[in-house]
């Protein structure tokens, strides 16, 4: 098993070095890893480069520049450029637990027929606050859509699997990594997961995951209008129905009503759960998506 580490990076100079020194300390090393630069303008390619010099890596370094296109393009350069026949994607502000690979690769050994291996990851808040993100541990597209379980550095994906599900979207600059696990699990991987939640994933103003869904709506919408129009079953459907109704309280909390009108567009009619889901929402700012789930069971 050859794992590629891709990481993209833009303008993250302040951040690398911590990254950098998570990958490093991996108890099991990756094959290598690939640094793709996404058109950075202040000095990440030298800390990157002061990086491989060091010989703290003890694993090989390759560099790709790749200056438009944003994100997903850059980790789908990386990928092309890499020579794992496993990828995992790591942003370049976050910081990878140091077993983590080693974890993956014992499961991977114990089932070779996997396609994807996953696993919870851990938030930290500006306030220094701690969340591990929920994750049922399952292959439900419905689960996806409705919580979000894989991101982007919670899961390894076998190449071949990866390719054949058309890679990143490269059309969508929030909310990829949400999409693209959908996608994924729409093809129907042989996936497990790892129990326990890794990595320290950094929730700050300029992250890749943004702040509020007010202040990024416009970026995230072509991604919910990406995975309506999968080909999802009832299940799946109602979830992004329910993931809707939850954007739309949000947005209707900041005064956004004529973008919440616009994405309940057709979403209607709703079922009991759906409108009890609303009315929650109205009254409740956290944990639609939980009580969702409540509901159906």
């Amino acid at each position: 098993m050859r794992i590629s580490v891709i990481v993209p990076y833009k303008d993250r100079a302040s951040y690398l070095p911590r990254t950098l020194s998570s990958i490093a300390a991996q108890t099991l090393r990756p094959s290598e890893l690939v640094l793709v630069d996404n058109g950075s303008t202040d000095n990440s390619r030298q800390v990157c480069d002061d990086f491989a010099e060091s010989g703290d890596a003890q694993f090989p370094v390759r560099f790709l520049s790749h200056p438009a296109g944003g994100a997903s393009a850059a980790r789908n350069a990386g990928a092309a450029f890499s020579t794992g026949d496993w990828l995992y994607f790591f942003d370049s502000d976050d910081e990878m637990s140091p077993d983590f690979l080693r974890d993956v690769t014992d499961l991977v050994n114990a089932s070779p027929e996997l396609d994807i291996v996953a696993a919870p990851t851990r938030m930290i808040f500006t306030n220094g606050s701690e969340k591990i993100r929920r994750t049922y541990h399952n292959a439900s597209v419905a689960d996806q859509i409705l919580m979000g379980m894989l991101s982007t550095q919670g899961i390894v994906v076998r190449r071949a699997f990866f390719e054949r599900g058309g890679g990143w979207n490269e059309a969508l600059p929030k909310w990829n990594d949400w999409e693209l696990g959908v996608r994924l699990l729409l093809s129907q991987p042989r996936i497990a997961w790892l129990s326990r939640a890794y990595h320290r994933i950094y929730q700050h103003p300029d992250s890749l995951t943004g702040t509020s869904v007010p202040a990024t709506y416009a970026l995230l919408r072509p991604a919910v209008d990406a995975v309506a129009a999968l080909p999802l079953d009832e299940p799946a459907r109602r979830a992004l129905a329910a993931r809707k109704i939850i954007l739309a309280a949000e947005l209707q909390r900041a005064g956004m009503r004529d973008e919440a009108a616009s994405l309940l567009q057709g979403i209607s009619p709703l079922g009991w759960r759906e409108k009890f889901l609303a009315a929650y929402c109205h009254w409740v700012k956290r944990g639609g998506g939980l009580f969702y789930r409540t509901l159906l069971s």
